[in-house]
Protein backbone atom coordinates (compact mmCIF):
# COMPACT_ATOMS: atom_id res chain seq x y z
CA UNK A 1 0.00 0.00 0.00
CA UNK A 2 1.10 3.62 -0.41
CA UNK A 3 3.38 5.06 2.22
CA UNK A 4 1.45 6.75 5.02
CA UNK A 5 4.40 8.28 6.84
CA UNK A 6 3.81 11.89 7.96
CA UNK A 7 7.46 12.75 8.55
CA UNK A 8 8.68 16.13 7.25
CA UNK A 9 9.48 16.28 3.55
CA UNK A 10 11.53 18.63 1.38
CA UNK A 11 10.09 20.43 -1.65
CA UNK A 12 12.62 20.21 -4.48
CA UNK A 13 10.32 21.76 -7.07
CA UNK A 14 6.81 23.16 -7.19
CA UNK A 15 5.04 24.59 -10.21
CA UNK A 16 3.84 28.01 -9.08
CA UNK A 17 1.81 28.51 -12.26
CA UNK A 18 -0.32 25.40 -12.11
CA UNK A 19 -3.50 27.41 -11.51
CA UNK A 20 -5.04 24.68 -9.39
CA UNK A 21 -7.51 26.21 -6.89
CA UNK A 22 -6.53 23.92 -4.01
CA UNK A 23 -3.10 23.15 -2.53
CA UNK A 24 -1.16 20.55 -4.47
CA UNK A 25 -1.15 17.05 -2.94
CA UNK A 26 1.94 16.21 -0.89
CA UNK A 27 3.40 12.93 0.41
CA UNK A 28 1.34 13.39 3.57
CA UNK A 29 -1.84 13.18 1.49
CA UNK A 30 -1.15 9.54 0.65
CA UNK A 31 -3.36 7.73 3.13
CA UNK A 32 -3.48 4.25 1.62
CA UNK A 33 -6.86 4.67 -0.07
CA UNK A 34 -5.48 5.75 -3.46
CA UNK A 35 -5.96 3.67 -6.58
CA UNK A 36 -2.61 2.04 -7.30
CA UNK A 37 -1.76 2.13 -10.99
CA UNK A 38 1.54 0.34 -10.32
CA UNK A 39 2.87 -1.24 -7.16
CA UNK A 40 6.32 -2.73 -6.75
CA UNK A 41 8.78 -2.91 -3.90
CA UNK A 42 10.75 0.14 -5.03
CA UNK A 43 8.46 2.14 -7.35
CA UNK A 44 4.79 2.90 -6.81
CA UNK A 45 2.32 4.90 -8.85
CA UNK A 46 -0.86 6.07 -7.13
CA UNK A 47 -3.73 8.15 -8.43
CA UNK A 48 -4.41 11.10 -6.11
CA UNK A 49 -7.73 12.87 -6.39
CA UNK A 50 -8.90 12.93 -10.02
CA UNK A 51 -6.20 15.09 -11.58
CA UNK A 52 -2.91 13.75 -10.23
CA UNK A 53 -0.59 10.79 -10.11
CA UNK A 54 2.12 10.40 -7.48
CA UNK A 55 5.15 8.30 -8.46
CA UNK A 56 7.31 7.45 -5.47
CA UNK A 57 9.82 5.03 -4.07
CA UNK A 58 13.47 4.45 -3.29
CA UNK A 59 14.26 3.88 -6.96
CA UNK A 60 12.49 7.02 -8.14
CA UNK A 61 14.95 9.81 -8.89
CA UNK A 62 14.27 13.56 -9.22
CA UNK A 63 16.09 13.56 -12.56
CA UNK A 64 13.10 11.80 -14.14
CA UNK A 65 10.95 14.82 -13.34
CA UNK A 66 13.66 17.20 -14.53
CA UNK A 67 13.80 15.30 -17.82
CA UNK A 68 10.06 15.86 -18.18
CA UNK A 69 10.30 19.52 -17.26
CA UNK A 70 13.00 19.96 -19.88
CA UNK A 71 10.85 18.30 -22.54
CA UNK A 72 7.86 20.46 -21.66
CA UNK A 73 9.97 23.61 -21.90
CA UNK A 74 11.87 22.74 -25.07
CA UNK A 75 9.50 20.63 -27.20
CA UNK A 76 5.86 20.11 -28.09
CA UNK A 77 6.04 16.39 -27.34
CA UNK A 78 2.95 15.42 -25.30
CA UNK A 79 4.03 14.19 -21.85
CA UNK A 80 2.41 14.38 -18.40
CA UNK A 81 2.85 17.74 -16.69
CA UNK A 82 5.05 17.74 -13.58
CA UNK A 83 3.63 19.71 -10.65
CA UNK A 84 6.04 18.99 -7.80
CA UNK A 85 9.03 16.99 -6.61
CA UNK A 86 9.31 15.99 -2.96
CA UNK A 87 11.83 14.00 -0.93
CA UNK A 88 12.10 12.71 2.59
CA UNK A 89 14.36 10.28 4.41
CA UNK A 90 13.15 6.88 5.53
CA UNK A 91 15.74 5.09 7.61
CA UNK A 92 18.95 4.96 5.60
CA UNK A 93 17.13 5.61 2.34
CA UNK A 94 15.53 8.57 0.61
CA UNK A 95 12.04 8.42 -0.89
CA UNK A 96 11.42 10.65 -3.92
CA UNK A 97 7.86 11.68 -4.83
CA UNK A 98 6.96 13.07 -8.26
CA UNK A 99 3.53 14.65 -8.51
CA UNK A 100 2.34 14.77 -12.09
CA UNK A 101 -0.73 15.05 -14.27
CA UNK A 102 -3.01 12.05 -14.54
CA UNK A 103 -3.36 11.18 -18.23
CA UNK A 104 -6.36 9.00 -19.11
CA UNK A 105 -5.91 6.46 -21.84
CA UNK A 106 -4.75 2.97 -22.77
CA UNK A 107 -1.20 1.88 -23.40
CA UNK A 108 -0.29 1.20 -26.99
CA UNK A 109 0.70 -2.28 -25.83
CA UNK A 110 -2.88 -3.03 -24.84
CA UNK A 111 -4.35 -1.56 -28.02
CA UNK A 112 -1.86 -2.82 -30.60
CA UNK A 113 -3.59 -6.09 -31.46
CA UNK A 114 -6.85 -4.29 -32.28
CA UNK A 115 -5.33 -1.75 -34.69
CA UNK A 116 -5.25 -2.08 -38.46
CA UNK A 117 -2.21 -1.36 -40.61
CA UNK A 118 -3.31 2.18 -41.52
CA UNK A 119 -3.76 3.16 -37.86
CA UNK A 120 -0.42 1.61 -36.86
CA UNK A 121 1.34 3.51 -39.64
CA UNK A 122 -0.29 6.78 -38.62
CA UNK A 123 0.81 6.23 -35.02
CA UNK A 124 4.39 5.50 -36.08
CA UNK A 125 4.50 8.63 -38.22
CA UNK A 126 3.17 10.76 -35.36
CA UNK A 127 5.78 9.31 -33.02
CA UNK A 128 8.43 10.14 -35.58
CA UNK A 129 7.50 13.84 -35.34
CA UNK A 130 8.03 13.56 -31.57
CA UNK A 131 11.49 12.03 -31.88
CA UNK A 132 12.46 14.48 -34.60
CA UNK A 133 11.89 17.20 -32.00
CA UNK A 134 14.14 15.44 -29.50
CA UNK A 135 16.89 15.17 -32.08
CA UNK A 136 16.75 18.87 -32.83
CA UNK A 137 17.47 19.91 -29.24
CA UNK A 138 20.87 21.65 -28.87
CA UNK A 139 23.20 19.17 -27.22
CA UNK A 140 25.43 20.02 -24.23
CA UNK A 141 28.62 18.64 -25.75
CA UNK A 142 28.74 15.36 -23.82
CA UNK A 143 27.11 11.92 -23.64
CA UNK A 144 25.30 11.63 -20.32
CA UNK A 145 22.29 12.76 -18.32
CA UNK A 146 20.94 16.32 -18.27
CA UNK A 147 22.73 17.04 -14.99
CA UNK A 148 26.14 16.19 -16.46
CA UNK A 149 26.40 12.75 -14.90
CA UNK A 150 26.61 9.31 -16.56
CA UNK A 151 23.92 8.16 -19.00
CA UNK A 152 20.85 6.81 -17.22
CA UNK A 153 21.04 3.19 -18.27
CA UNK A 154 21.58 0.11 -16.12
CA UNK A 155 24.56 -0.70 -18.32
CA UNK A 156 26.39 2.29 -16.83
CA UNK A 157 25.21 2.00 -13.24
CA UNK A 158 23.92 -1.40 -12.13
CA UNK A 159 26.39 -3.84 -13.68
CA UNK A 160 29.51 -5.40 -12.22
CA UNK A 161 32.38 -2.95 -12.34
CA UNK A 162 30.34 -0.06 -13.73
CA UNK A 163 31.17 2.18 -10.78
CA UNK A 164 34.86 1.63 -11.50
CA UNK A 165 34.49 2.67 -15.13
CA UNK A 166 31.80 5.33 -15.19
CA UNK A 167 32.24 8.36 -12.94
CA UNK A 168 30.65 11.11 -15.03
CA UNK A 169 29.48 11.89 -18.56
CA UNK A 170 31.56 11.07 -21.66
CA UNK A 171 33.12 13.83 -23.73
CA UNK A 172 33.33 11.78 -26.94
CA UNK A 173 31.83 8.72 -28.60
CA UNK A 174 35.20 7.04 -28.24
CA UNK A 175 34.99 7.36 -24.44
CA UNK A 176 31.39 6.14 -24.52
CA UNK A 177 32.29 3.01 -26.52
CA UNK A 178 35.39 2.33 -24.44
CA UNK A 179 33.25 2.33 -21.29
CA UNK A 180 30.90 -0.28 -22.81
CA UNK A 181 33.81 -2.54 -23.64
CA UNK A 182 35.41 -2.14 -20.20
CA UNK A 183 32.12 -2.85 -18.42
CA UNK A 184 31.75 -5.97 -20.54
CA UNK A 185 35.21 -7.09 -19.43
CA UNK A 186 34.29 -6.65 -15.76
CA UNK A 187 31.04 -8.53 -16.25
CA UNK A 188 32.41 -11.55 -18.11
CA UNK A 189 36.02 -11.85 -17.01
CA UNK A 190 38.52 -14.15 -18.67
CA UNK A 191 35.94 -16.55 -20.07
CA UNK A 192 35.21 -14.21 -22.99
CA UNK A 193 38.62 -12.59 -23.38
CA UNK A 194 38.62 -13.54 -27.07
CA UNK A 195 35.34 -11.74 -27.63
CA UNK A 196 36.55 -8.72 -25.67
CA UNK A 197 39.56 -8.41 -27.95
CA UNK A 198 37.22 -8.49 -30.93
CA UNK A 199 35.04 -5.74 -29.46
CA UNK A 200 38.06 -3.59 -28.66
CA UNK A 201 39.22 -3.87 -32.25
CA UNK A 202 35.87 -3.45 -34.03
CA UNK A 203 33.49 -1.33 -31.98
CA UNK A 204 35.59 1.82 -31.93
CA UNK A 205 35.38 1.85 -35.73
CA UNK A 206 31.88 0.52 -36.44
CA UNK A 207 29.78 1.46 -33.39
CA UNK A 208 29.51 5.10 -34.32
CA UNK A 209 26.91 7.80 -34.76
CA UNK A 210 27.82 11.25 -36.03
CA UNK A 211 29.92 12.22 -32.97
CA UNK A 212 27.12 14.47 -31.63
CA UNK A 213 24.76 13.32 -28.86
CA UNK A 214 20.98 13.45 -29.28
CA UNK A 215 18.39 13.47 -26.54
CA UNK A 216 17.09 9.92 -26.17
CA UNK A 217 14.11 8.54 -24.26
CA UNK A 218 15.98 5.24 -23.89
CA UNK A 219 12.93 3.13 -22.96
CA UNK A 220 10.81 3.36 -26.09
CA UNK A 221 8.24 0.60 -25.73
CA UNK A 222 4.51 0.36 -26.36
CA UNK A 223 3.87 0.16 -22.62
CA UNK A 224 5.31 3.68 -22.33
CA UNK A 225 3.00 5.21 -24.93
CA UNK A 226 -0.49 6.22 -23.80
CA UNK A 227 -3.27 6.66 -26.34
CA UNK A 228 -5.78 9.19 -25.03
CA UNK A 229 -9.48 9.00 -25.90
CA UNK A 230 -9.01 11.72 -28.53
CA UNK A 231 -6.14 9.79 -30.12
CA UNK A 232 -3.29 11.92 -28.74
CA UNK A 233 -0.15 9.90 -28.09
CA UNK A 234 1.57 10.66 -24.77
CA UNK A 235 5.04 9.36 -23.92
CA UNK A 236 5.64 8.43 -20.28
CA UNK A 237 8.47 7.04 -18.13
CA UNK A 238 11.41 9.36 -18.77
CA UNK A 239 13.67 8.01 -16.01
CA UNK A 240 16.33 6.68 -18.41
CA UNK A 241 16.44 9.64 -20.79
CA UNK A 242 19.91 11.03 -21.54
CA UNK A 243 22.16 12.33 -24.29
CA UNK A 244 23.23 9.34 -26.39
CA UNK A 245 24.68 8.56 -29.82
CA UNK A 246 22.24 8.85 -32.73
CA UNK A 247 21.71 5.09 -33.05
CA UNK A 248 20.96 4.39 -29.37
CA UNK A 249 17.19 4.97 -29.44
CA UNK A 250 16.71 2.58 -32.34
CA UNK A 251 19.00 -0.03 -30.77
CA UNK A 252 17.26 0.00 -27.39
CA UNK A 253 13.78 0.04 -28.96
CA UNK A 254 14.67 -3.00 -31.05
CA UNK A 255 16.27 -4.77 -28.10
CA UNK A 256 13.18 -4.10 -25.97
CA UNK A 257 11.05 -5.90 -28.58
CA UNK A 258 11.97 -9.16 -26.90
CA UNK A 259 10.57 -12.19 -28.63
CA UNK A 260 9.47 -10.35 -31.79
CA UNK A 261 6.00 -11.82 -31.39
CA UNK A 262 4.27 -9.40 -33.73
CA UNK A 263 4.89 -6.61 -36.24
CA UNK A 264 5.96 -3.83 -33.83
CA UNK A 265 9.52 -3.80 -35.22
CA UNK A 266 8.19 -2.73 -38.63
CA UNK A 267 6.71 0.41 -37.08
CA UNK A 268 9.77 1.12 -34.93
CA UNK A 269 11.58 1.43 -38.24
CA UNK A 270 9.02 3.96 -39.48
CA UNK A 271 9.27 5.93 -36.24
CA UNK A 272 13.04 6.35 -36.49
CA UNK A 273 13.37 6.64 -40.25
CA UNK A 274 16.49 5.26 -41.89
CA UNK A 275 17.76 2.19 -40.09
CA UNK A 276 21.19 2.85 -38.57
CA UNK A 277 24.14 0.51 -39.08
CA UNK A 278 23.30 -2.99 -37.84
CA UNK A 279 26.44 -3.26 -35.68
CA UNK A 280 25.03 -1.28 -32.71
CA UNK A 281 22.44 -4.00 -32.14
CA UNK A 282 25.16 -6.57 -31.46
CA UNK A 283 26.22 -4.97 -28.20
CA UNK A 284 22.62 -4.88 -26.94
CA UNK A 285 22.22 -8.58 -27.67
CA UNK A 286 25.47 -9.23 -25.81
CA UNK A 287 24.12 -7.08 -23.00
CA UNK A 288 21.13 -9.37 -22.71
CA UNK A 289 23.34 -12.47 -22.63
CA UNK A 290 25.59 -11.22 -19.83
CA UNK A 291 23.01 -9.30 -17.83
CA UNK A 292 24.00 -5.77 -18.78
CA UNK A 293 20.40 -4.79 -19.58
Amino acid sequence: MPDTDTAPYEVLFEDQSHGYPNPLPTPNDLDGSEVLLNDSASIRLAKVQEEFVMKFGVHVDPIEAHNMLCMTKSTMVPIPKVYAIYQRPKGQKVITYILMQYVPGETLMNLWGSLDQARKTAIARTLRTYFDQLRQLPHPGYFGNIMGGPPLDDMFSATVGASEVVKTSFATEEEFIDAIVRIYSFETGERTAHKLRYYQHVLSTHLRGNDAPVFTHNDFQRKNILVQPDGTLVIIDWEFASWYPTYWEYATATFANAGWYDDWHDYVRITFGRIPKPVPLAIKHEARDVGLK
